[in-house]
């Protein structure tokens, strides 16, 4: 199974890697800070279940939470719908 964890350079990210890494019968994927969003659909299209864990929790300015959050996620959700539409999303 191929896994996609979003946020995985996060303190759950990081987290859920080293657990998932004990699971020899997972593969992992990464979306991480310092990638596109253009890059979700190729990670999206190679996945079989997405934890999607990235997010902005204390920004300095408070417009920078919507953006790192629910435009994220609704830009997430979109390239699934693109790509893969019944696809599983934690």
């Amino acid at each position: 199974m191929k896994v996609l964890i979003t946020g995985a350079d996060g303190f759950l990210g990081t987290n859920l890697r080293a657990h998932l890494k004990t699971h020899y019968d997972v593969e992992l994927l990464y979306f991480t800070r310092g990638q596109k969003e253009s890059d979700l659909p190729y990670l999206i299209s190679n996945s079989d279940f997405i934890f999607h864990l990235a997010g902005v929790n204390r920004p300095k300015d408070p417009a920078d939470y919507f953006v790192g959050n629910e435009v994220l996620t609704r830009n997430l959700c979109h390239a699934i719908a693109e790509t893969k539409s019944h696809i599983p999303i934690i």
